[in-house]
Formats: structure tokens, sequence, C-alpha cells
């Protein structure tokens, strides 16, 4: 009879062990990465839990294996988990721009994760109500030349109050919006 080998929530694993080379691994080859995100998918809620915790233990930068796991979730607080976790222990740049006033405006939340492609987060308003919200992913983000560069804290202050006020009125937030919440936690603002 062949022992049974522990699940990655009880192995007693050496940190940097060999998961730690797979997780190496995935910063250059994309289909380890697509391999993780999709075993984790198939894992039960104790075990994404446990593998998550295996890649913060195990990754020199958990950044890009948190944010392919953020991919593949879909429960919503496992969701804001994986948020949480990637903007304190990822390498997230990020930094934000500003034009207009408080009643009509625009601003843009850049922010970008090693080696992977930088997303934005675009909030348009007008008559101090929001009127749209888009996620952009790509390389090449056309900032308006009116728009000023802000601290992200200074961008947080100007759309924290028009987001509040937008979601009590019943506004809806494009999916996916809980990856910019850092610009929000105030922990990792400049």
């Amino acid at each position: 009879m062949r022992p049974t080998r522990p699940g990655i929530a009880s192995a007693d694993r050496p940190r940097r062990g060999p998961f730690a080379s797979l997780l190496d691994q995935i910063l250059h080859d994309r289909t380890a990465l697509d391999g993780l995100a999709f075993a984790y998918a198939e894992l039960a809620l104790p075990e994404r839990h446990a593998l998550v915790r295996a890649v913060l233990q195990d990754a020199a930068d958990p950044t890009r294996a948190l944010a392919a796991l953020l991919a593949v979730e879909e429960e919503p607080s496992a969701q804001q988990r994986l948020a949480r976790l990637i903007q304190r222990h990822g390498r997230v740049e990020q930094s934000a721009f500003l034009t207009g006033t408080e009643a009509q405006g625009e601003a843009r939340l850049l922010q970008s994760l090693p080696s992977l492609d930088p997303e934005s987060l675009c909030i348009a308003w007008k008559e101090s109500k929001i009127k749209s919200i888009e996620i952009e992913s790509r390389r090449d983000f056309k900032i308006d030349d009116a728009a000023l560069a802000v601290t992200v804290s200074e961008a947080a202050e100007t759309l924290a109050p028009l987001l509040w006020q937008h979601i009590r009125s019943g506004g809806q937030l494009p999916e996916g919006v809980e990856r910019f919440a850092g610009f929000f936690s105030g922990a990792s603002s400049p």
C-alpha cells in the first residue's frame, strides 16, 4: 500500500523548496503560470487558501502568482483577500492623474505588476455624479495633456466620495474593480 502524500495544507515543506522553483518559473513561462491558475481553480476553498499561503511563503515575488489566482477566483471574499495580499506583498507600481474639478472631471489610476501589462481605472464625473467607470489593460495609455499627476492619496480623496455616492444610489462597478482597492486602502499611498 502506497502512503498518501500530504495535501498542500498539511505538508511540512521547507521554505524556498521545489514549489519555490515552480513559482520562479512562472515569471518567465506563461504555461507554468496558467497551470498554477488552473490547478488553483479546481481546489476547494480551504485548499485555495493553503495554496495562497504557500505562494506567500515560497515566492521571492508573489505578485504575478497572486494576480493569476485572482484572475480565476470566483468567490467575492476570496477575490478581496487576494487583492489585499497583492497590495501588501506584491510589487505594484501605482500612479494617478486628475483633470477638472470636484463638479466635473476625470481621474485615471494606473497600476502595473511585474511582467504583466499595466492596467488603468478611468473614472469620469459630471455634476458631481459618476458618468463612467472603465478598466483598461494595455501597454500605452493616453493621458490627457491637461491631466495633472497627483499622489495616490489625493486621487483617492477626490474619488472616494464620488464612488460612495455612486454605489449608494445603486450604481454598478465594473467586474475586476477590486484589483484597484489598494488605491483606497491608504497603506500603499505615496
